[in-house]
């Protein structure tokens, strides 16, 4: 059987829906369904739309408030202090980015933190969210502990994500966004859920010793850094520039946002906005980066290889297609949207099994 494809804005108001049923306020809830509708049409299924029981299961227990609004806490020139109350990490996210675009068109440059805040999804479209109005985005968030460290048993620090975004001219914005350990946390959970095994040097058990069984995880084992000390210690800047910088917790004293439902999640967020503009130069930014794009793409391939894909072009082409023929969900989101919905009172978008994009 195809995979179910489902019209993009069918998708978000089914997910708008859910929230408000819930008790979330209508922007709100448009926020955060517009952002996980968009992970899916990337294809990052792991942080998209999956999720959103999750994140309301998590308000009916008392971890996190549907109703929150972020307020300022530090406010400066180019720097800001927000606190999001326990609030959808989505509102606390778009908030943190937006401020930080609106500084960067007076200052240049500016750093916005988000504290209080509780899982946003993926970082990568909030760096889209600044690229997209013509500033080079740059964000990260630290996350409750799921990674080892070189010489440690169990989990010490948080994978912490790190991701960027640059407006590229007659390109779509290059943008990367990675966990800072071997795969996504949330990757080793749908294995485990679906019964399959994970690739090694993804994680290790509860000895510390290598393993390609994520069926304990996460009571017992923890993932592992990528490339080692580099993405540990990239795994602390993070720390140091969202958890100690806020004055908040750093990743290893996090509660987990999807584990520990009844628990604030108290991750923080930061957002480093640079518009272009302030440096000049001849021709204009966003085509200098669409004529480095167009040297890489010309490098020669090696054997086999039928191209060079600069960093999220095969994001976007999915995104392209998403938009025409509607999102493609695999079966397993199809069930916790269906589940979602029926937490709620609201019936998914799709009348059958088996429906297709109009």
């Amino acid at each position: 059987m195809s995979p179910l494809r489902v019209p993009y804005p069918d998708l978000a108001e089914f997910a708008e829906s859910c929230l408000v049923a819930a008790g979330t306020p209508v922007e709100h809830a448009r926020t955060t369904a517009g952002h996980l509708t968009r992970t899916d049409a990337f294809g990052v299924h792991s942080h998209g739309l999956k999720n959103l029981g999750g994140y309301l299961d998590k308000a009916r227990r008392g971890g996190l408030d549907l109703t929150a609004t972020p307020t300022t806490v530090v406010d400066g020139p180019a720097y800001a202090l927000l606190d999001a109350h326990r609030g959808l990490g989505m509102v606390g996210g778009h908030a943190g980015v937006r401020t930080a675009i609106t500084k960067a068109r007076s200052t240049g440059v500016s750093v916005v933190v988000v504290r209080g805040s509780t899982h946003f999804g993926a970082a990568g479209l909030y760096a889209l969210t600044a690229a997209e109005a013509g500033m080079v985005g740059i964000v990260a968030s630290n996350v409750d502990p799921n990674m080892t460290v070189p010489g440690a048993r169990g989990k010490v620090l948080g994978n912490n994500p790190l991701a960027y975004a640059v407006p590229a001219g007659r390109y779509p914005p290059v943008m990367l966004d990675i966990a800072l350990s071997q795969v996504a946390s949330l990757k080793v959970v749908k294995a485990r859920d679906v019964g399959t095994a994970v690739p090694e040097g993804w994680i290790v058990d509860g000895a510390g010793r290598p393993t390609t069984d994520p069926s304990r995880y996460p009571d017992e084992g923890a993932m592992v850094p990528m490339s080692a000390h580099k993405g540990y210690g990239l795994a602390v800047l993070v720390d140091v520039l969202t958890g100690i910088l806020a004055a908040g917790p750093t990743s290893d004293q996090i509660s987990s946002w999807l584990f520990e439902p009844a628990e604030p999640n108290d991750v923080a967020h930061v957002f480093v906005v640079l518009d272009p503009a302030v440096f000049g130069g001849l021709p204009p930014f966003g085509q200098r980066v669409g004529d480095y794009l167009d040297r890489l793409h010309a490098a020669p391939l090696a054997d086999g290889a039928e191209e060079i894909l600069h960093p999220g072009q095969l994001e976007w082409r999915r995104h392209e297609d998403a938009l025409a023929r509607g999102v493609e969900l695999p079966d397993d989101v199809v069930a916790a949207l269906a589940a979602a919905g029926r937490g709620v009172g609201v019936r998914p978008p799709w009348p059958r099994r088996g429906a297709v994009s109009r």
